[in-house]
């Protein structure tokens, strides 16, 4: 079913580019002069380099077909050790002299299949390389072996003569053709069957890909089926195997893809047989009155529009290593359903959202006494956002430490962040999974290392929790504080959030008349204290409540006398009162929890954060 997509998707995309062709990189061009014959009567080696972009070279779309370790040429253009016969340190001279003589074969077949009236190029090239014209070519720094050159003859690119691309896809269908005519089980017509996929995706569109990347290579016994080599046990024929890779090169280059610095996996996705739009847009971009807009249209009982019904979404992940392409997740689903108990893409997305709903801790957006505008929390986050919060805080920036490549020179500090960060998101999202346990795992990790549980770890816990699969059914995961959840671990994280805002009170200097600023939820904002209750205890506190709580409890008593003293009974009692509510719920301290599991680090985590998020009238003065 994935090449019968990647097929039809070349057929709706593909436009006037001719069958084996493929945008590739050139950073030299090899323009050869004439005297209106074949004769040659200058040479030169130019750079070519992107307006844009100086340290990239320019992109055609040019004849190219699948090579792995064998040697075979690319007609008029290709790397320099083709074209031009030159190496670098890193190529051994045999190899080199091979591939040059390959090219220059290649052009001399390409110069009797055709009369020199019909097209004056082949026979130019074919020329120059008879009477050795590369060594007129002047040594060039900085020339590597694997640079792209293009050809030009007189002012023209060699590889658009009118020639050029019927004489190509003859001699891939003799190259790469198995000589054999069978059943093609993309098409399903009888045609004459490849012996291995032509093409190739570019390096760039495949993270893990060193070299250009082919989706299939069975180039040895040892890889395919019954010790055989090739397509032996995958009829293709020759035109769907181009339409393939031109297809799964255009959704990988299409807009409607992710990858991100440092992440293993290239995400895409279409839809056919329907013009309607998917909801990818809201999951990278969450706009409330959207997704509440997306929430009605589900909700309201009423069926899909029947061209909606008819659409189906098509998501793929590719990764790479060294020049093969490994495809991570295929799915193919419809876009919608009638059916509630049909999966589908509407309503993946729309449990998506329901699941980490969470209520902020600012519920408005305020100005500190500095005038920094702080702006409101947020009830739905974006996979983008939700993958940063696996990695490490950086609070000299007040951010999220960026995604990073593994090659980058970025000599900061190491993000900490799973190479599959990204790609588990988006399965989450879009294919309704559980959330990985690694992935759970390292959150947790990460809360705990950094001390911070913002908005969007939250959200990712509480999803986490929803879906967890030993999370029993009967039993809700709350989006704000609920004071009737008798969870041990969720009570337990809220007692602990509980001693935090005690001590907090008992050193925050009264405010000032007038200072009508907002409490951030800062455990050490407008304290005087260098390190708080939750700097000392709460990543022991997460896995080991029971000791950290007993502190906690013990602590409590100066907290609450210093509160009596400055600021009177009734805000001490209060403080009192709700210590001693949520220590009866426990029942004291034997049913304070000893050890958590994972399952209850995220509820203890979760009961702290709605707990410090939970506004009243007493806290707030």
């Amino acid at each position: 079913m994935l090449l019968e997509r990647l097929a039809a998707y070349a057929n709706d995309h593909r436009g006037a580019v001719a069958p084996f062709h493929r945008d590739r990189e050139f950073r030299w061009s090899l323009d050869i002069q004439t005297d209106g014959g074949v004769g040659v009567r200058a040479v030169s080696l130019l750079p070519l380099r992107d307006v844009d972009k100086p340290l990239r070279g320019v992109v055609h779309t040019v004849p190219a077909a699948t090579r792995t370790v064998g040697v075979s040429a690319n007609l008029a253009a290709d790397d320099a050790q083709y074209v031009l016969g030159r190496g670098d340190e890193k190529t051994h001279p045999s190899r080199v002299a091979q591939c040059h003589a390959a090219y220059a074969d290649l052009i001399r077949a390409w110069a009797e299949s055709v009369a020199y009236e019909e097209d004056r190029i082949p026979h130019v090239l074919a020329a120059f390389y008879r009477d050795g014209g590369c060594e007129r070519v002047p040594e060039v720094e900085g020339l590597q072996a694997k640079d792209g050159v293009l050809t030009t003859v007189d002012g023209g690119l060699a590889h658009r003569s009118t020639s050029a691309a019927r004489f190509w896809c003859d001699r891939v269908a003799s190259t790469k053709g198995s000589g054999r005519s069978g059943l093609c089980l993309v098409c399903r017509l009888e045609a004459p069957l490849a012996n291995t996929i032509p093409g190739k995706v570019p390096a760039s569109l495949v993270p893990g890909a060193s070299n250009d990347a082919a989706l299939v290579s069975i180039n040895e016994r040892s890889f395919g089926y019954d010790l055989t080599t090739q397509l032996t046990h995958t009829p293709i024929c020759m035109t769907c195997a181009d339409d393939v890779m031109v297809g799964l090169t255009g959704a990988l280059s299409s807009e409607h893809t992710r990858a991100y610095s440092g992440q293993d996996t290239r995400l895409a996705w279409w839809t056919t047989g329907t013009s309607e739009s998917d909801y990818m847009s809201l999951v990278f971009q969450p706009d409330p009155q959207d997704v509440n807009e997306l929430f009605r249209s589900l909700h309201t009982g009423s069926p899909p529009a029947s061209e909606r019904l008819a659409g189906r979404f098509c998501w793929l992940a590719v990764g790479g290593h060294v020049a093969r392409i490994m495809v991570r997740e295929w799915v193919d689903m419809p876009l919608a359903a009638d059916d509630p108990d049909i999966v589908n893409h509407d309503a993946n997305i729309a449990a998506w959202f329901a699941d980490h709903e969470i209520v902020p801790r600012r519920r408005e957006a305020f100005t500190l006494p500095d005038g920094t505008q702080v702006p409101a929390g947020r009830r739905w986050h974006s996979v983008g956002a939700m993958a940063a919060s696996l990695g490490r805080w950086d609070p000299d920036r007040n951010r999220y430490l960026p995604f990073v490549g593994k090659n980058s020179k970025n000599s900061g500090p190491n993000p900490d962040r799973p190479d599959s960060a990204m790609r588990h998101m988006l399965d989450v999202a879009v294919l309704n999974r559980p959330v990985p346990t690694a992935i759970r795992a390292h959150l947790i990790h990460r809360v705990c290392s950094d001390g911070r549980v913002d908005d969007v770890r939250a959200a990712l816990i509480r999803l986490s929790a929803t879906r967890s699969p030993d999370r029993r059914r009967t039993m809700s995961v709350p989006m704000g504080l609920d004071e009737s959840c008798t969870d041990p671990s969720y009570v337990a994280g809220r007692l602990f959030a509980v001693f935090e805002q005690v001590q907090r009170a008992a050193h925050q200097p009264p405010r000032k008349k007038g200072d009508n600023s907002e409490d951030t939820g800062d455990e050490n904002s407008r304290t005087s204290l260098n390190s708080t209750y939750a700097d000392k205890y709460f990543r022991s506190a997460v896995t080991s409540p029971r000791p950290a709580l007993i502190q906690g409890h013990r602590l409590s008593s100066a907290w609450l006398s210093k509160i009596r003293r400055r600021d009177g009974d009734g805000l001490a009692h209060w403080h009192k009162q709700r210590v001693e509510q949520l220590c009866q719920i426990l029942e004291w301290p034997i049913g304070c929890p000893l050890r958590n599991g994972l399952r209850q680090q995220e509820w203890f985590v979760l009961g702290y954060y709605h707990q410090l998020g939970h506004s009243s009238s007493k806290s707030d003065n």
